[in-house]
């Protein structure tokens, strides 16, 4: 009844994908445990969070409380590390000795859009940062030109960042309306702007992002939030863009109690699995000092549901769920340590 041209981890013409030790369970032992498990969809080894927000930590203890207090919860989720924003030179030294002791944290470096410090990124490298933050969102406010990108100084910026073979993850365009599903507010930053006389949009800024890539053909980009475009755009910007990537944060998102539409999951389940060199699960998540709450556990855990209800191939999960980060930006793979019930 469970034989093993039904098991396998490919999809069938029912779209059904599993676990490839279905498969294995079949044939081995001379089939001893066929049949065994036989519902096992697969599942990431491990999760890698490649944008993650956190402020007021000064010393090794007060880093090592706020992981401890954020692993503690969600690493029975299977998450196995999270790359941090630093902001601050003084930063540096307390994330780089704890990135280099535990494997749980990576980080990398904020440039606000008119400071293109070189010198700040040459000491963040010497401290081994493993990537770049930049984000428009000033811009969209007012406060700055959305061409500031494409400076001599910018230039030089992205010159080192091509040299040093270290990727960018640019929070670059804003969608207008509400998005109250993942708490998102009514036209964030372009209300601000928008009274200060602001006249470009999302795709002048998004032009910019794409000379710069123009310009720095080896310099890989990873647009939060999907860059706030559609699949069928999306799928344009990979085909022309070879250094584009984006990340799954706030688009890519299931509440609690919410399953995928099927014609919408299979939609998303085509596009990952065509993409799936680049895409990075992040979730924009917010660690703090003062604690974590349920709230944001679940921003989390949105996320990693969303694409858990996929039905990816186990292939294809691996790397959406730690490979692709582990690439761009250089991270060690993870000892996927079976941990209680709900490890590998």
């Amino acid at each position: 009844m469970y034989g093993g041209s039904q098991m396998s981890n490919k999809t069938d013409h029912n779209d059904q994908v599993y676990c490839p030790y279905v498969e294995e369970r079949e044939r081995l032992d001379n089939g001893f445990s066929a049949g065994w498990g036989f519902q096992f969809q697969p599942s990431e080894e491990y999760w890698i969070d490649c944008h993650n927000h956190i402020d007021g930590c000064k010393t090794q203890a007060e880093l090592y409380k706020i992981l401890d207090k954020w692993f503690s919860h969600l690493e029975a989720f299977r998450l196995g590390n999270v790359v941090l924003i630093a902001k601050h030179e003084d930063d540096f030294k307390v994330y780089s000795d704890v990135s280099s002791a535990d494997d749980r944290m990576d980080w990398l470096l904020w440039l606000p859009h008119d400071k293109p410090d070189t010198e700040l990124l040459e000491k963040a490298l010497k401290y081994g940062v493993k990537g770049l933050k930049l984000h428009n969102n000033l811009i969209m406010r007012g406060q700055g030109k959305h061409g500031v990108w494409l400076s001599e100084e910018w230039g030089r910026v992205f010159n080192m960042v091509e040299e040093a073979g270290i990727s960018i993850l640019w929070h670059v365009t804003q969608r207008h309306s509400n998005s109250p599903y993942q708490g998102g507010g009514t036209n964030a930053y372009w209300a601000d702007g928008w009274k200060t006389g602001v006249s470009f949009t999302n795709e002048d800024l998004l032009q910019v992002m794409l000379e710069v890539m123009e310009k720095y053909p080896n310099m890989n980009v990873i647009g939060a939030h999907q860059l706030h475009v559609g699949l069928e755009r999306l799928s344009s910007l990979f085909d022309e863009y070879k250094n584009l990537y984006i990340d799954t944060s706030c688009g890519f998102y299931t509440r609690w109690a919410d399953q995928i539409y099927e014609d919408d999951r299979k939609k998303l389940n085509q596009f990952v699995t065509q993409y799936a060199d680049r895409i990075l699960f992040g979730t924009d998540s917010a660690l703090s000092p003062h604690g974590a709450t349920e709230y944001d556990f679940q921003g989390f855990l949105c996320h990693a549901r969303f694409i858990s209800q996929l039905r990816l191939d186990y292939d294809t999960l691996q790397k959406i769920s730690h490979g692709n980060s582990e690439k761009l930006f250089g991270i060690k793979q993870l000892d996927a340590t079976r941990k209680g019930n709900v490890r590998p």
